[in-house]
Parts: C-alpha cells; structure tokens; sequence
C-alpha cells in the first residue's frame, strides 16, 4: 500500500544469499529455482492476495498465509506472473492455516517463469525470517522492522482470536502511540481510539487534515477506506511502515468480514427460497429464522423486483434476473420497480404471494405502466378476468377474436371497445371516414361470427384484447 512517506532502500542481497545467511534457509523451497540469483530491497506481509498493484514494489520478497487463494482457481492460475510482473522477487507462503499445500498451479507457473516460491512449516513465524532478511539488509533500520512485525503480529492475532474492529483499532492506536481512526471509502467513521483510552474523533478534524498520515484500506482490489494517525507529526518512515501494517490487518478483517457476510446472506437466501417454494411449516419456519437471526413481518408482502439488487438487506433471495424481498407494507412501498408485491396470508401463503407478486408486476405494467413497484391488490379485478387464460383456453380465446383479424380491423375493435360502440368516435380514434368505421365493424363480425352489439361478445373481444396486450 502506498502512503505518503518513501521507504528506505538498501542495496538489495540475492535470495541464494538469504538461504544461506538468514531464516529463509528454514523455508523448502518448492518452486522457481532459476530464480534464486533475484535481489531482494525489502520484505512484506500480505494477508489477501489481491492487492498487487498498489501494494508490491521491485524487490519485495513476500511472506503470506494466502488468506484467499484457496479456493480461488483463477487466482491461482495467474498469481504467480501477476506477482513477478509486481516486482516480487521471491514469495514465502505458511501453509497450515488457509493452505494445505503450495497449489500445483501456482508452482508450475513459478517454475516456467522463475520466481522462487517456498513453503514456510506453521510453526516457523514469519517474524523470523522478517527480522533476518532485514538484518541483513540494512541493520540500521532493525528497530523500526521490529517494531512493525510486533504490530503486525499483534493485531493477526487480535483477528485470528475473533475481535471486532473497535478492539483491533484500539490496540493498535496503543502500539502506535498516536490518535488512529479508519474511515470507510465514503470517509464516514467506522472507529478510532487514542492510545491512553478512550475514542478518537472519526470526523476528520479542521485544520488537522494536511498533517494527518493515511494510508488507504484495500481488499480485494478495493479500496475500502483509509486508516490514519491523527496527530500533529512530523510522521517519520518508521511511522508510515507501522501505519501500513495496521492497514493491512484491517483489509483482512473486512475481507473476513465480506466473507462471513456473504455466507450470512445465503443462508438468508435460501431460506427465503424454502419459503417462496412452500417447503417449510410455520413452526419450523420460525425456529430457522430464529437461528438466521432474522424475523419474519407480522403481516408479510412478498416482493419481485427485476434484476439483482445488491443494496436490498434483509429477507432477500437475488439471482441475475430479478430479486424477491420479503417484507411488510412499509417495507414495500420503500422499493423501487420495476416488479410487483402481493400479501401473504401466513407462512403457508408464501408461495401463492410469490406467484401474484409476478401477475402484479406483469398486469400492472400493461395496465399502468410506469417501472414501479404494482401491487397485486390494485390488479386484482385483471387477474380475476383474465388470469385463467393459459394454454388451451387462451389459445381458444385468440383463434375466436384476434387471429382472424388483420392489423386494420384490430386497430379499429381496439378503438371501438375503447369508445363504447361509437362509431364517430371510432372514427376520430383511426382517422378514417364513419363509412369505413361501418363496414369495418360489418367485417369483423363476418370473420369472428360475433356481434358487437352484444354485451357478452363485446366482453369476450375486451378479455382477448387484454389477454393479447399482457402477453397472455
């Protein structure tokens, strides 16, 4: 991650020299052999392997536990070059936490480019190696990489163990000795703290902004916020290099954070799922919304929006074509179309909702149009007329009215019905001559044997008409 100070450089030592000399001879080296002759300037830690771009520089050797890699195939397909096009020289992986094993991807792409990937064992810190590397690169700089790798140590565990962000922010504004707040990316306050206790202001403080030291948050290759030390400076390299280590532990707590959110949500999901397909009782219904710490309306409105909706909280189902919410009245009316809402009558009702939810929102478009959110209540009376026309019948229905008409005649009855049998009307509605009004209504009553005068025949062609205009 960049952050307003420049690091320091040293002359850089080769990776064979490393082995040799430092920790880095108690990692196996797995992969990328041809590599080994690469120099090494400078060591980081990295949690979620996203960030290269903004966070890798020349002659990084790199130590991670590879937080997302596992379950990642295309990551591992391109990580290797993606890091040798970053800069790193070399790459230390820990397995035993995330990683089982160096995936075999990731070390046949090592080799063929020939960049020395090793196999750090659980039990070895990462810290040792850090503090060796670093004592052979520049030694005067051993304090303030001690340091660092303390903070950084300090605050995993802190995240290993489970704390929140307030707790991990607390410990680290002790560490640090300085006033640190994190911002989100809208640079709303998520937490802050002082080092003697106590919460350190979120809002960003007039007049302290030009001093203040910031590094940004990124996870995923997201920019998620910013942490920053909010006091008076001068900032030195040994308080940015700090600085960049509590950045990096709390992109991994948002991305484990991300990630247990998104499981929260399926789970969500799919028990919205259970209850739009029928296939869970009331009692059982309520012990799993229980357990998913969710609760379900006294009086619920299921809700089908198009596309998905990432924004909707809640008792939300979402795939690419539309987005089902249930909700309450209150609730309903907050969501914006287009799509359609229908009540459900208790737990047993839901998928009934669901299927009116759906004629709502395609009889209230053709009725109404506008993109909003149809209620069925408002459609009802349409899809009591026209809601049984389906297959044979509705087949029927068209060969009777419609299909024997061309687009002249079919204007004309539309414009008819819609007049209530005026001929001048009628007229005006097709810009043609009363005349032609006559014999066209004479025509469509030969191709169709019905009579126009008649109220059920007129009412037959109105639910044709209306049957055709929603698409059935």
């Amino acid at each position: 991650m960049s952050t307003p100070v420049e690091h320091l450089h040293n002359t850089g030592v080769t990776v064979a020299e490393l082995i040799d000399t430092t920790a880095l001879g108690r990692a196996t080296l797995r992969a990328g052999g041809a590599g080994l002759g690469g120099t090494v300037e400078r060591v980081q830690w990295m949690e979620v392997l996203d960030d290269f771009a903004d966070y890798l520089a020349a002659g990084d050797l790199l130590l991670t536990t590879a937080y997302n890699l596992g379950g990642d195939t295309d990551l591992q397909g391109r990580l290797a070059r993606q890091m040798a096009a970053s800069g790193v020289v070399a790459m230390v992986v820990k397995c035993g936490y995330y990683l089982d094993e160096i995936p075999y991807a990731v070390r046949r792409q090592a080799n063929a480019i020939g960049l020395p990937v090793f196999e750090l064992p659980r039990e070895v810190p990462f810290v040792e190696i850090s503090q060796s590397v670093y004592e052979r690169l520049v030694s005067r700089s051993y304090a303030r990489l001690r340091r660092a790798a303390d903070i950084h140590r300090e605050l995993v565990r802190l995240v290993v163990e489970g704390a929140d962000l307030a707790t991990i922010v607390r410990r680290a504004a002790a560490l640090l000795e300085a006033p640190l707040v994190v911002r989100d990316a809208a640079g709303q306050g998520l937490a802050g703290a002082r080092p003697q206790g106590g919460a350190a202001s979120t809002a960003p403080a007039a007049g302290r902004g030009a001093t203040a030291l910031v590094v940004p948050v990124i996870a995923r290759g997201v920019v998620h916020g910013q942490v920053a030390l909010e006091g008076d400076g001068p900032w030195s390299v040994d308080d940015s290099q700090a600085l960049e280590q509590v950045a990096t532990v709390i992109a991994l707590e948002i991305a484990r954070s991300d990630q247990e959110l998104r499981a929260e949500r399926e789970l969500v999901a799919g028990f919205v799922r259970e209850l739009l397909a029928g296939g869970m009782a009331g009692a059982a219904a309520e012990r799993a919304a229980t357990v998913l710490g969710v609760q379900l309306p006294a009086e619920p409105v299921v809700v089908r929006l198009a596309g998905r909706r990432r924004d909707e909280a809640g008792l939300v189902a979402a795939d690419d074509a539309e987005t089902v919410v249930i909700t309450d009245e209150i609730g309903a009316g907050r969501l914006e179309g287009p799509g359609g809402s229908a009540a459900a009558t208790g737990i047993e009702g839901f998928p009934e909702a669901f299927a009116r939810a759906g004629r709502a929102w395609r009889l209230g478009e053709a009725t109404a149009g506008g993109g909003g959110v149809h209620r069925y209540a408002d459609v009802e009376t349409y899809d009591t007329l026209v809601g049984h026309l389906d297959g044979e019948r509705l087949a029927r229905l068209r060969a009777r009215v419609t299909d024997p008409l061309p687009p002249p005649l079919l204007d004309t009855l539309r414009a008819y019905l819609g007049s209530a049998g005026s001929i001048a009307e009628t007229a005006r509605a097709t810009y043609v001559h009363r005349n032609t009004v006559h014999y066209r209504v004479r025509r469509i009553e030969q191709l169709t044997g019905l009579d126009l005068s008649r109220l059920e025949d007129r009412l037959l062609c109105e639910l044709a008409l209306f049957a055709e205009r929603v698409g059935g």
